[in-house]
């Protein structure tokens, strides 16, 4: 029922709905198919869902290996885009005592996830780090509401492609 994939030699044109296109990659022609066809060749195809569905590659753990190295960190995970992701991880890695600093333009997804935690959230205007600092230097001298007490956690959530604003 679906769950399966078998070559079946055949090859037949189709329309993917079920895929971003915010950067433009989606092209017949050009670098990004070269590329594409290289890596495809190299690590193989996937069904584009969840690693817990698909598996990890050794791309995942190269990816997520030069991210560590980049932020000075032992380790770090990546996440694929997606609204469950992003309304669902988020509750994993704060909650109440937490505070959260959002960027007013973030999707609904991300905005649902910082409700979800149980997190005090407070938001920044859009791509102004002026005052993304602003609210981040009062929330660490002013603390937690009525108690004043240091926050547990302080997450700063923004996009990398804000698609909502075109």
């Amino acid at each position: 029922y679906g769950w399966t994939f078998k070559k079946t030699g055949e090859k037949k044109e189709y329309i993917n709905l079920g895929s971003f296109n915010y950067l433009g990659f989606a092209e017949k022609e050009g670098p990004c198919v070269e590329d594409t066809i290289k890596a495809i060749s190299q690590y193989g195809i996937s069904a584009c869902s969840s690693r817990a569905e698909g598996g990890t590659s050794i791309v995942h753990k190269k990816l997520e290996s030069l991210v560590a190295e980049y932020v000075g960190k032992e380790a770090s995970m990546v996440f694929g885009m997606g609204f469950a992701t992003n309304s669902m991880n988020i509750p994993a890695l704060m909650q109440k005592g937490c505070l959260i600093i959002s960027d007013q333009l973030n999707h609904t997804s991300l905005v649902l996830g910082c409700r979800l935690s149980g997190a005090s959230i407070k938001v920044f205007k859009h791509n102004d780090m002026e005052h993304l600092e602003s609210i981040l230097r009062q929330s660490i001298i002013k603390g937690q509401p009525r108690t004043g007490r240091a926050w547990k956690k302080i997450m700063i959530v923004v996009e990398g492609v804000y698609s909502m604003e075109g």
